[in-house]
């Protein structure tokens, strides 16, 4: 028999382990491609997850604040159905669940404590101080929550592009190992490149199914925006070229065509009275000197008509210096919003029988009166006003024709005194004056003797003829005092020497 020659041992030993590299490389590339199929996805979908929890919850805190400034703006007429609102804040609790930072679950209570009593007070047709101090705590408890929920969507936005991004570099290394493997080894790789194949297509396919669940997420956040009356904006800050979606245009009225491109073009849309303190504060953003962009402005719709707008925006990309080069974020339309707080201001302010401004009112603008009339070294003067006689056409006729009487008075007070001037109610059938910058104590005087005049005349209210007169007295700052309260008590004794001297008169406090 023959015997054969036995390969050298190098030669055996080379192949060996070139087969067994081949295999273990292989197997290595398989592994990594295993688990980046499974691990890459998984954390990118709990990203859009996130995300889509943290719109949900954007969606539901707006359409409970919107339920509740639709009631205020209804005078309390609307109403609000209590299962629909506690079902709405049970989803909001389960969207923010896990996402906000430790403590925020009180900033829900107290918001939500403080939105009942503002529907409690409406409801018992309070108006006043307590009423503004309610609505004042909610809105800034609403603005933080508003607040978070923004940062956790841009936060969740941005690690949804950066993890896009280092999966499309993971996918792109891999894929290119592969190739060089199997091409540099295809004859040691057969077994080796089987598996890679299979597991490179499972890696497509969980791409695949990545994708799709990120354009739900694209479709849900558009939804999202256009049930909450939000557009998006995207600034390329190095051209200054500014890109805003359909729902943005919608929102204003403008058409694909027809919206800004630019910075310079979206500020000339901006109101003159907003425009610096807008583009201000995106400059301070931009520059790293605020954390975001944050602003409410008035900007011009299509129609010419100016609409109360929030704009939102946090820088996500930077050269190599850190500087911002592109800032995205979105504008949401808070007109209701504006509405219900001028609503609530008004009610707070201006009486709501004769529209004049009302005790508080007349106490804050009377103090900012004296501080500018002490720097200008300038006299003004107070009217203190009674009606006289209105008593008398209370009773015989009836409140109503009391209450007309008294809306036709002040409509007879505002056109005897210049537009600057202001008339105020204080209460009953009391008015009080602040004549501003008056040269002699005549002047205001003659006023005095002009709105006497004026009360002289006969009042037809719901078909009765009234007569009434009026007792004023007169104090003036700062000859008679420069204190507030001093100057209210000189005026109202005044007043009461001008009703003992025969009514139908006025007096100065320096002639008691």
């Amino acid at each position: 028999m023959m015997n054969l020659k036995k390969p050298p041992f190098l030669i055996t030993s080379s192949l060996l382990f070139i087969s067994v590299s081949v295999i273990a490389t292989g197997a290595a590339i398989s592994y990594g491609v295993s688990r980046m199929n499974s691990l890459a996805p998984h954390e990118y979908v709990e990203s859009i997850d996130a995300a889509n929890a943290g719109m949900d919850a954007r969606t539901v805190l707006l359409r409970l604040h919107d339920g509740m400034l639709g009631f205020v703006l209804s005078d309390g007429k609307s109403g609000i159905d209590p299962e629909q609102t506690h079902a709405l804040e049970r989803r909001l609790d389960a969207d923010l669940a896990g996402n906000l930072a430790s403590g925020m679950g009180q900033f829900v209570d107290d918001w939500h404590d403080s939105r009942m009593r503002i529907v409690e007070l409406m409801k018992q047709g309070q108006q006043g101080d307590e009423l503004k101090i309610a609505f004042r705590r909610s809105a800034a408890t609403y603005d933080r929550l508003e607040k978070e929920v923004n940062l956790l969507a841009v936060r969740n936005q941005g690690r949804m592009e950066e993890l896009g991004k280092k999966i499309e570099r993971s996918y792109a290394e891999m894929i290119t190992l592969v190739w060089w493997f199997l091409g540099g080894t295809a004859a040691f790789n057969v077994l080796a490149g089987v598996v890679v194949i299979r597991k490179a297509g499972k890696m497509l396919e969980g791409e695949r199914q990545t994708a799709r669940k990120l354009h739900e997420s694209e479709e849900r956040l558009k939804l999202a925006l256009s049930g909450a009356d939000e557009g998006t904006w995207d600034l390329d800050i190095p051209s200054g070229r500014l890109s805003f979606d359909s729902q943005w245009g919608k929102i204003l009225g403008y058409g694909s065509g027809e919206r800004p491109q630019s910075l310079e073009e979206w500020s000339k849309l901006i109101d003159d009275a907003d425009r610096e303190r807008v583009l201000g504060a995106m400059q301070d953003h931009v520059a790293g000197r605020a954390a975001e962009y944050r602003a409410e402005y008035r900007i011009r719709s299509r129609t010419g008509e100016m609409k109360w707008v929030l704009g939102q925006g946090k820088a996500v990309s930077f050269d190599r210096e850190g500087k911002a080069v592109r800032v995205v974020g979105v504008t949401r339309d808070v007109t209701l919003r504006k509405r219900a707080e001028e609503e609530i201001w008004n009610l707070a302010h201006y009486d709501s029988l004769t529209g004049l401004p009302n005790r508080a009112l007349f106490y804050d603008t009377l103090r900012q009166c004296i501080s500018l009339a002490r720097r200008r070294n300038q006299k003004l003067a107070l009217l203190f006003l009674d009606l006289d006689g209105f008593k008398e056409v209370n009773d015989l006729h009836g409140h109503d024709t009391g209450d007309g009487l008294l809306k036709q008075v002040a409509l007879r007070l505002r056109e005897n005194v210049r537009e600057e001037d202001i008339v105020s109610r204080t209460g009953g059938d009391e008015f009080i004056f602040i004549l501003h910058d008056i040269r002699q104590n005549e002047d205001a005087e003659s006023v005095a003797r002009k709105i006497n005049a004026a009360l002289a005349q006969p009042f037809v209210v719901h078909g009765h003829d009234c007569r009434i007169s009026g007792s004023i007295g007169i104090s003036v700052f700062p000859d008679d005092s420069d204190d507030l309260e001093t100057l209210v008590r000189q005026s109202d004794h005044a007043m009461y020497c001008a009703k003992e001297a025969g009514r139908d008169s006025c007096k100065f406090f320096c002639e008691c």
